[in-house]
């Protein structure tokens, strides 16, 4: 059966995690696909059919809303399903419930354990895994070289591509300037792609080290950078996880969680060293990474976003969450969210 699907996104980073959703629908012949956009999201070219109003999306009637975030509009129609901003589920407030959704589709065991003990004790939504749409492009093509000819990275000088997340409880990038500066002269090729949402002064701080050995990149899409890199230096970012798809050496600071994916360092100090060693032993935590990559997303056949539109068939088809309890109240979220889409 054809469907009508709606991709709703607030924040410019979530664009990457639809994309593939949309390239599946179109090439599979799942249906049609419409964007709505609100908050920083507006300020962002949408890659393809845009609805601007709730009356337009009543008109739309989608039978599903897919969404990387944590709202959507109770009041427009269709099933509600959360595919997930990113992986990052040792940051708090991964496992928080919105009350609005009806389906979450998780990316791996680890979060599917814990969001079916959700779903049993509250009863208003479904849990299937599926994998997460973002890394479908990532288990397509892992090709180094071709990545850095594309980028036009054509030297044999190491890549190091350092992702700190924004929140200030949680970023690197205040903390690891000096460190990084130190090693602007080489011999690796920095990209630094910094989140979205990061202080732009500290962004610019970064920018003012650009040179030979360094570069700030500003693509949305983190995952051509990671395809080119031999190496990542993040924290607690969700990239740390999807990098592990690659199978590559990174380096985090003061992680909070799985400190042995890769080497962990809690000082500034450590870092030259770190990228050292891992550079000159990138298989030393491959068991771990492996091992993690199996619990956070075991899935590298490039087909979440067909087990994500295959699952909201299966759901809408067998009338599956017309079973559901009734949603909680949440009537502040959804007065909020109200004024987010401008109804």
């Amino acid at each position: 059966m054809s469907r009508r699907y709606l991709l709703f996104v607030t924040k410019p980073y979530s664009f990457a995690v639809l994309e593939p959703l949309q390239a599946c629908i179109q090439e599979h012949g799942f249906g049609e696909v419409a964007w709505f956009t609100a908050s920083l999201a507006e300020r962002y070219p949408v890659p393809g059919r845009v609805l601007t109003t709730t009356g337009e999306v009543e008109a739309y009637n989608p039978d599903a809303v897919l969404v990387p975030g944590n709202a959507v509009p109770h009041f427009w129609p269709g099933l509600k399903v959360q595919v997930f901003h990113g992986l990052d589920d040792e940051v708090q407030g991964f496992y928080r419930l919105a009350g609005l959704f009806d389906l979450y589709c998780t990316p791996g065991p680890v979060s599917t354990r814990r969001f079916h003990v959700l779903a049993a004790t509250h009863r208003y939504f479904l849990v299937e895994e599926t994998g997460w749409p973002k890394l479908d492009p990532l288990a397509s093509s892992r090709d180094i070289a071709a990545a850095r000819q594309e980028l036009g990275l054509n030297h044999e000088d190491p890549v190091v591509l350092y992702a700190p997340t924004f929140p200030p409880k949680y970023t690197s990038a205040p903390a690891l300037w000096p460190a990084i500066r130190e090693l602007t002269a080489g011999p690796y090729r920095w990209l630094i792609k910094f989140h979205p949402l990061m202080d732009p002064a500290l962004q610019q701080a970064y920018r003012d080290l650009a040179g030979d050995y360094l570069q700030v990149v500003d693509g949305l899409s983190i995952l051509p950078y990671m395809q080119a890199a031999d190496l990542l230096v993040t924290d607690t970012s969700s990239v740390a996880y999807e990098f592990l798809l690659l199978n590559r050496p990174l380096v985090t600071y003061r992680a909070t969680a799985r400190l042995d994916k890769g080497l962990d360092i809690s000082r500034p100090g450590e870092l030259a060293g770190a990228l050292h060693r891992s550079l000159d032993q990138p298989a030393e935590f491959m068991a771990q990474r492996q091992a993690y990559l199996n619990e956070v997303h075991p899935y590298t056949d490039g087909q979440s976003s067909q087990r994500v539109l295959e699952t909201v068939d299966r759901v809408l088809d067998q009338g599956l969450h017309m079973k559901l309890h009734r949603k909680p109240l949440n009537l502040v979220r959804k007065w909020k969210i109200r004024r987010m889409v401008g109804r």
